[in-house]
């Protein structure tokens, strides 16, 4: 049976984030694990009051025995989340997009896009404004996009790597404010500290 949700909200301001605020753009570090992996996940609360309520998960991300998320180098400035809306009025949802570059066109890259592309995940981008967002839920993980590209580079001076890309159906945006440090373990070339 579904779980019951008290929508009791009233409109609320909308106003410009304070001057002292981390307003900073783009994706800092990405983290995936396969959905199979992923004991239980976090919801949304189920009374639901202000704005935050429809976007703030509440509680943290178990992982099945041994089990973590992985570290997804993201180079500088090239990666981004967007959330666009999708559907008719009455059945409207958003489509989660993560894009981020990782540079090396190897072996170990190439293997990576060929394991996950059937693949259901969960994702935890940290943006660099601090934020946590998970792609993914208990029903449905999210795919590798239909834009994800490794090339070569022609010139000795173009990038050589891949765009990867990830999509997600949901009625929301995901925040996931949980613990991170038993998530993601030996997780390696981490850019800055696990919790902000």
């Amino acid at each position: 049976m579904p779980e019951e949700v008290i929508c009791a909200l009233e409109l609320e301001d909308l106003n410009k984030g304070a001057n002292c605020g981390n307003n900073m753009s783009g994706v800092k570090n990405v983290y995936i694990s396969l959905k199979d992996d992923v004991a239980s996940l976090p919801k949304l609360p189920s009374n639901r009051n202000s704005y935050e309520d429809f976007a703030v998960l509440e509680g943290n991300i178990t992982m099945m025995n041994g089990k973590r998320f992985y570290h997804i180098y993201c180079s500088r400035d090239m990666g981004e989340l967007k959330y666009t809306t999708q559907g008719t009025f009455g059945g409207k949802s958003l489509k989660a997009n993560l894009e981020i570059y990782h540079p090396g066109f190897k072996p170990k890259l190439l293997g990576f896009i060929a394991s996950v592309m059937n693949s259901e995940t969960i994702i935890l981008a940290r943006l660099n404004n601090g934020d946590v967002h998970m792609l993914g839920d208990a029903d449905r993980g999210a795919e590798i996009g239909e834009n994800v590209e490794a090339t070569s580079g022609k010139a000795v001076t173009d990038n050589n790597g891949a765009t990867l890309a990830f999509v997600y159906d949901t009625p929301t945006a995901q925040i996931y404010t949980g613990n991170m440090d038993s998530l993601i373990g030996q997780s390696t070339e981490i850019d800055d500290e696990i919790n902000p």
